[in-house]
């Protein structure tokens, strides 16, 4: 039966899509992710050292003057960030604060509030680096009871693989 739906779609002379403007958000959607996984394409050095020289492609605000390319692919920000989050492997790149990352909350970010001296913290820095255990003592005084269960509650590689 879908079958003759899309039949009956292209024999209209469509393509078959239902929601062009859907779709044409997830093709956008594809490109923005491809900026985040493959930060070495031609495209990426391009739009990065224009737009966001300094932070990755969620991080990155529309600018002064924004292309139509740049425009179209910055507006799929919110579709990505909707379905998202960190792997951790190194900790070097995650965000405590702002990234996705603790995958038994639902938020996937910690529920308390950032201490001011604390804004910039990333995940690393919550890892005792002798053992390669989360350091319980320091998670415990900075987060709410559930952050920290759900934070130790994390297993952490062996290896030293990066942040995916």
């Amino acid at each position: 039966m879908r079958r003759d739906k899309l039949t009956f779609y292209k024999s209209s002379g469509g393509l078959g899509f239902r929601n062009m403007e859907a779709f044409n958000l997830s093709m956008l959607g594809k490109q923005g992710w491809k900026l985040l996984n493959d930060p070495s394409s031609l495209l990426s050095h391009i739009l990065k050292a224009k737009y966001f020289p300094r932070r990755d492609f969620l991080d990155a605000g529309i600018g002064h003057n924004p292309s139509y390319t740049w425009k179209s692919i910055w507006s799929s920000q919110n579709l990505i960030n909707l379905g998202y989050r960190w792997k951790i492997g190194d900790c070097s790149q995650i965000k405590v604060w702002s990234s996705p990352w603790i995958r038994s909350l639902s938020t996937l970010r910690p529920s308390t509030a950032a201490p001011p001296h604390l804004e910039h913290l990333l995940v690393r820095d919550l890892i005792n680096p002798d053992l390669h255990t989360w350091n319980s003592s320091f998670i415990s005084n900075i987060f709410s009871i559930s952050d920290a269960i759900a934070i130790c509650g994390l297993s952490l590689h062996t290896r030293n693989l990066h942040d995916t």
